[in-house]
């Protein structure tokens, strides 16, 4: 898909704060968010922390992609590429987590996280591309950039012969992500009012 004037670059280190607060925007509404941060006071103040953490993290040995106008953002990771960069335990951005989100919030963080950790284990194996984020300002979804945001990794992992792997938390998004391959291997739920949890597999070529 084409968009006029509009190109797919790599996300420079000195974005990642600005990327995190458009996936903070992107997710205010997202099940898992209202799930992790019910108080909007808290919504506001700590879950960009969350999303830039994690790129910081995907930054190392991963991908990220934006648009030239910075109209979304796509974080990718390779689990199993021994090829890649990997992150230092001790220096895991991740680590500093638990102070940044604050108890509660983080409690039910790791309620999802054990979750999809074991969903993640037994679908896929070996290497594949894992889709973290994937998320396009409000005022500019539907007009084909998240499409073209995933077009370079799905295209690599074609010619590589690499499966595809992703979670999502809206049933609406499977629309989506059917339209490019993918396919629900499995599903989720959280407990206590977590949210609902989709895992999506693509094949190569698909």
């Amino acid at each position: 898909m084409n968009l006029p004037g509009e190109k797919i670059v790599e996300l420079p280190a000195s974005k990642i704060k600005e990327a995190a607060a458009l996936l903070s925007q992107v997710f205010w509404n997202d099940p898992m968010t209202v799930f992790l941060y019910p108080a909007i006071a808290e919504r506001r103040d700590l879950q960009p922390s969350f999303y830039e953490l994690n790129i910081e993290h995907a930054a190392v040995g991963g991908e990220l992609y934006t648009t030239s106008s910075f109209q979304g953002i796509a974080v990718w990771r390779f689990p199993g590429d021994e090829t890649r960069q990997k992150v230092e335990a001790d220096k895991d951005p991740r680590n500093r987590l638990p102070g940044v989100m604050g108890a509660g919030p983080f409690e039910r963080l790791m309620a999802i996280v054990e979750c999809t950790y074991a969903m993640h284990r037994s679908l896929v194996k070996g290497r594949h591309c894992y889709l973290l984020f994937l998320g396009v300002e409000p005022g500019q979804q539907q007009h084909g950039i998240g499409s073209l945001l995933i077009k370079p990794v799905l295209k690599k992992a074609d010619e590589e012969g690499l499966p595809c792997y992703l979670e999502t938390m809206k049933e609406v998004n499977l629309a989506f992500y059917r339209k490019h391959g993918f396919r629900v291997a499995d599903e989720k739920q959280i407990a206590n009012g977590g949210p609902h949890i989709w895992a999506l597999l693509r094949p190569p070529g698909a």
